[in-house]
């Protein structure tokens, strides 16, 4: 049996089980294996990543507070999770259903996507229902970690959101933060770079993680592309946050700062400033003054959240 075969074999066995619900026992005895080779051949298909299983935990919104940001805001749409006990980990994942779920509603055939980078957006292309939608283009926004979890790293997203769509995707490669401004300037003039950027620029949707200087969120921080002290001189300047790794102070106003001339990627403000719905999912108290900033700055079109963040918000406010 050639490796192939084999791995259709186990894929078989997968949908008889988990889409048949057949049981192990009439598997056995349908394909002519021992029930004990039925289960190890489950066990096979799941180290082999042929099977994905989705557990859809009921979530609960918290519509008094998506009232009362969407009014504050003007924002277009507003979905805030109920945060309850849920640890950090785990209200990403409910952040990217829901933002999954606000997805749905605007997709369609021909849409230009882009994506940043992260655990948050990961999520939100995690819990997307696969599909064919003819003409999908999906674009990179920024630079990439190339390090770490390939996973969140943004070919690796923008891959994974084309797979679903059954659309094509668009790599930006190169980092996101690079040693000098002069550096950025080669990159951005390379012919490749500028056909993507080129194609972000037309981006219908965009899918946007809401970065915070706070040292313990800080993915900039966490992927080695800041130092500590750097993420410390970035605060100094009255920095919150940072969307697409261009860094805002508390009025979502972008700022003049060296980090900001050594970003690969969009320029946000002609992101904004074009037809783009910016979609932007961030969650916790500690990235209320990111999200914050982003709201006043209009910086995104649809915030996705939690509760805790939400109140925390809204407190500020008053």
């Amino acid at each position: 049996m050639t490796p192939y075969d084999r791995l259709e074999l186990l894929a078989t066995v997968a949908d008889l089980y988990y889409v048949e619900r057949c049981s192990q026992a009439e598997i056995a005895n349908r394909l002519g294996y021992s029930r004990s080779a039925v289960s190890r051949m489950l066990t096979e298909a799941h180290e082999h990543q042929l099977i994905e299983i989705r557990i859809n935990h009921p979530m609960q919104r918290v519509s008094q507070l998506e009232y009362a940001l969407r009014s504050r805001f003007g924002l277009e749409t507003v979905y805030v999770a109920q945060r309850g006990f849920l640890a950090y980990e785990r209200m990403l994942m409910q952040l990217g259903r829901l933002a999954a779920r606000s997805l749905d509603e605007v997709l369609a055939e021909s849409t230009i996507i882009g994506i940043s980078w992260g655990t948050a957006v990961y999520e939100v292309v995690n819990a997307l229902s696969p599909r064919r939608l003819r003409g999908v283009e999906v674009v990179q926004l920024i630079g990439g970690l190339g390090k770490g979890d390939p996973q969140i790293d943004g070919p690796g997203v923008a891959m994974r959101l084309a797979e679903r769509l059954g659309g094509r995707y668009h790599s930006l490669n190169a980092p996101l933060i690079v040693d000098n401004e002069q550096t950025r300037q080669s990159l951005l003039a390379s012919r490749v770079i500028q056909d993507t950027m080129q194609l972000a620029l037309r981006a219908d949707l965009a899918v946007v993680g809401i970065g915070s200087v706070e040292s313990s969120r800080s993915s900039l921080l966490r992927t080695g592309y800041l130092t500590a002290e750097e993420l410390d001189e970035i605060g100094r300047t009255g920095a919150v946050g940072d969307i697409c790794g261009t860094h805002f102070d508390a009025n979502g106003c972008i700022l003049d700062i060296d980090v900001n001339r050594r970003v690969v990627g969009i320029n946000l403000r002609e992101l904004l400033d074009g037809r783009c719905r910016v979609i932007g999912v961030g969650g916790g108290r500690l990235k209320a003054p990111a999200i914050a900033g982003a709201l006043r700055g209009n910086l995104i079109d649809v915030l996705i959240t939690d509760s805790n963040a939400a109140e925390q918000v809204l407190s500020m406010m008053s």
